[in-house]
Order: C-alpha cells, then structure tokens, then sequence
C-alpha cells in the first residue's frame, strides 16, 4: 500500500510540478546570459555556465509545440529568443559548469531534472581507488550545485521578489526576440 502511495505521489509531482523544472531550466539560462555567464553558487563559489550546443523549448499549445535547436549557439540563435516569445519554456538543456579547475558537461531534463550525459572534469589520480574517489566527489559537487541552485530559484518563486524577476525575464526575452 504505501508503495502505491508513493507511486502516486510521484505521479502527481511528474504531472502537476513538471512545469517548475522548466521554469527552472529557463531562469537558469536568463541568470546566466545577464550574468555574464558568472555565477555565484552559495559556499560553492562562483562559476561559469552556459547553454552548449542543444536546447530544447517546448510548451503545451500552439501548432509547433516543441523546437529543438542543436550545434553551435543555440542560446543565441533567433529562434531560441523566437519560441521564447511565444511563451515556450526550457524543455531540456545541455550545460557546460566551470570553476577556475574544473569543468562539467551535462543536459537537464525539465520534467525532473535528471541529469543526462554528465563529462565529469579529467582525473589526474593515476590510483584506481583515488580515481573513483575523485569522481564522486565530482558528481556529488555538481548534484549539490544543481540543488543549491535549484534551491535559489525555489526560494525566489515564493518571494515577493518573483514579480520584478518576471519582470527582468520578460526584457531579455524582448531584446532576444528583437535582435
């Protein structure tokens, strides 16, 4: 019985939050491009984020419901500001995460977030046992990283503070759409 509870409970997230990871997935590429693509992730420092070379926007109406832009810039291309100002969101994202050591490639999926083709930064521990160690503290550092910033986002979306973001998004989809 509790089995089924929890299926249904996960159900119910995956069919009525879905919306959130693509909010998320959305915010992170506006926070990025007006950032500078610079930055600052709680105690973890600051890193640089961009969108590679595949996004993915999608929405729930309209006759083309989902582009997917792939190679190169998408973020930058014309019909990634395009779909935004049709009110498409972030269906999915292929990052690249650094710090001034290290760099992580990996895509987000916005209906849970999970990670997909995750390029962990190079291992220079010829030791089997420090290279394994060296890569989970790797994955684990890039989950909490997503986390915190997940949390960011969260907290943000609750305040009274989400209305001037909006705000701020709606500008930059506007100067994506007219450049």
């Amino acid at each position: 019985m509790l089995n089924d509870n929890l299926h249904d409970e996960i159900r119910f997230l995956q069919t009525n939050r879905a919306f959130l990871g693509r909010e998320f997935l959305t915010w992170l590429w506006f926070k990025s491009e007006t950032q500078n693509h610079k930055l600052k992730i709680g105690s973890y420092g600051t890193f640089h984020l961009y969108i590679d070379d595949k996004i993915v926007l999608s929405s729930t109406s309209g006759s083309v419901r989902e582009n997917s832009l792939k190679g190169g810039t998408p973020a930058y291309a014309f019909e990634a500001g395009s779909a935004l100002g049709t009110g498409k969101l972030v269906h999915e994202a292929k990052f690249i995460l650094q710090d001034a050591e290290r760099q992580w490639s990996f895509s987000i999926l916005g209906e849970d977030l999970s990670l997909r083709n995750v390029r962990l930064p190079s291992i220079s521990e010829a030791d089997s046992q420090a290279h394994i160690t060296q890569r989970i503290s790797s994955s684990t550092l890039l989950t909490n990283i997503i986390d915190e910033l997940f949390k960011n986002f969260m907290d943000l979306r609750i305040s009274d503070h989400f209305h001037n973001e909006l705000t701020n998004i709606r500008e930059w989809i506007d100067n994506k759409v007219t450049i």
